[in-house]
């Protein structure tokens, strides 16, 4: 990544998704300006479009969806600039640090002592006098 995506992805969020000329010309414009890659036409080798800018690089099987995952992948870049293994919710769970380890023994021995106590309210009277 370089200092030109974000105002570039910034650019972008403002032009009219509806108007896809205009956002193959942000595009070209962009690539042309910072050295990047459009190609225009699909590889004979995969049959996609491919956009290559600011480091990200995207494929898609129209100009137009290329462009898309191109946003989607900024996005998701900007959003995880480290890139850390993003789960299936698309969110990375953070986990607190413990002030002290974890006694693996002492929580087995509390689970099996749970388990094993008597539960005194399984021992109530049953409603309607059942016994």
């Amino acid at each position: 990544m370089n200092e030109r995506l974000i105002p570039f992805v910034r650019g972008v969020s403002q032009i009219d998704h509806s108007d896809p000329d205009t956002l193959k010309d942000a595009f070209i414009n962009e690539v042309i300006e910072n050295g990047g890659e459009y190609a225009v036409a699909p590889s004979v080798e995969t049959c996609l479009y491919e956009i290559s800018l600011h480091g990200i690089i995207a494929r898609g099987a129209s100009e137009v969806d290329a462009i898309r995952d191109w946003i989607t992948a900024a996005n998701a870049a900007l959003a995880n600039p480290a890139g850390e293994e993003l789960e299936a919710d698309g969110f990375i769970t953070m986990h607190p640090p413990y002030d002290t380890p974890r006694n693996h023994n002492d929580e087995i021995a509390n689970a099996i002592a749970e388990r094993d106590c008597v539960k005194p309210h399984a021992f109530q009277r049953m409603p309607f006098g059942i016994s």
